[in-house]
């Protein structure tokens, strides 16, 4: 898989200088904390959009059935899931859509339960609609996340509490859940009438023979739900691609759909319809290969970490292409374990904290890159501590 060649020309934000200086005290680092790949996109991709621009021009599109076909087939294909078109919204991205359902489908002061360790932009949406974050912590035994279902129990039970926002496969801490958590959610939600937001954008990197379900498997069990998803962390098209609200509930979907098109959101963008639509049909090659690579620089860490008989412990993704460090072993203060990392490493990591104090003393590291960049990477924090 070749590297993109213009990293160093493009306006990325994970090398963007200011947001260097600010969150990391300096410019010259090597970037390894925004979520997105270091890759070329996919051949037939690229090939598509120069065939779409090529003599062309971009008057108002829609979606063709194409579009919607290729999509069926991929979600068939990939997740045996039996994906209705007509429940599918089109958003600029899932921030858009998780602010649309804490606005429209609960009220300011509603309770708003969220599993950290966990996306950071979950906490700050509920915050600025006005509702009330409520934690389910993730258990961490023996190397491992676990859901605290009786915790989670506790917390769906509170009157004030209206809906829950799970991550599948989670980020930062790598697990895909199983078919088995997935159904004690969906019994949960249905005991306590709580909406499920369900976010599945990681859901295309599985790692070591796990395996991803989707909640719309259990969409006939309980249908008031929202699966917020993309391709673009799949295919490496952050900057291009939108989002996708997957809604089975006729009301539920209506009413996101009203708030899209109030604010006229969701036209076509022609260019992001070619790239979606060539990933459904030729991206899976691509997107094994990406697999495999991320598995190799997983395996490249817990070389590094055993070579060095190093203190820091690699949390094992079963998903994802970012690993969750822990450095408990060698600090007790989380921001001076940034600093010593960062200022020592020149590594730009994502402090576990902005993932909320149950990520204190943990770091995430973006390995969607080269064998080479993340034997570097690794080498350079465990000579940091």
């Amino acid at each position: 898989m070749k590297l993109d060649t213009k990293l160093k020309e493009l306006p990325l934000v994970k090398t963007k200088p200011a947001s260097l200086d600010h969150l990391f005290g300096g410019q010259d680092l090597q970037s390894m904390w925004v979520a997105d790949s270091d890759f070329q996109i996919a051949a037939p991709i690229q090939q598509a959009l120069i065939e779409r621009i090529t003599d062309a021009g971009f008057g108002y599109e829609y979606k063709p059935d194409s579009l919607f076909e290729a999509q069926r087939t991929w979600y068939k294909r990939q997740y045996d899931v039996d994906l209705v078109p007509e429940y599918i919204l089109y958003s600029p991205s899932i921030p858009t859509t998780l602010t649309f359902a804490m606005e429209e489908l609960t009220a300011p002061g509603d309770g708003i339960i969220i599993q950290p360790p966990v996306w950071n932009d979950f906490r700050n949406i509920i915050r600025r609609t006005k509702r009330k974050v409520d934690k389910n912590l993730l258990k961490l035994l023996d190397s491992r996340y676990e859901i605290d279902f009786e915790d989670l129990e506790e917390k769906a039970s509170a009157p004030n509490n209206k809906a829950l926002i799970i991550c599948n496969p989670h980020n930062p801490v790598g697990r895909v859940w199983t078919k088995s958590e997935l159904s004690q959610i969906i019994d949960i939600c249905q005991r306590y009438n709580l909406l499920l937001i369900s976010d599945e954008i990681h859901k295309d990197i599985t790692l070591f023979g796990h395996s991803f379900t989707s909640m719309l498997h259990y969409a006939k069990e309980w249908d008031k739900l929202v699966v917020c998803t993309s391709e673009a962390k799949s295919f490496n098209l952050p900057g291009i691609m939108d989002s996708l609200a997957i809604i089975p509930n006729d009301n539920i979907r209506k009413t996101v759909s009203d708030t899209l098109k109030k604010y006229h959101l969701g036209r076509t963008n022609a260019l992001t319809r070619v790239a979606l639509e060539t990933a459904y049909r030729q991206g899976e090659a691509w997107l094994s290969e990406l697999r495999q690579i991320i598995e190799e620089n997983v395996s490249i860490i817990e070389e590094e970490l055993h070579h060095a008989k190093s203190s820091i412990k690699l949390i094992r993704p079963e998903g994802t292409f970012q690993v969750w460090l822990d450095f408990r072993a060698i600090f007790s203060d989380t921001k001076l374990m940034f600093k010593q990392v960062t200022q020592n490493s020149q590594v730009a990591l994502n402090a576990g904290h902005w993932y909320g104090r149950e990520g204190a003393l943990f770091m995430r590291m973006n390995i969607a890159t080269s064998a080479e960049q993340v034997r570097q990477g690794i080498q350079k924090v465990i000579g940091a501590v």
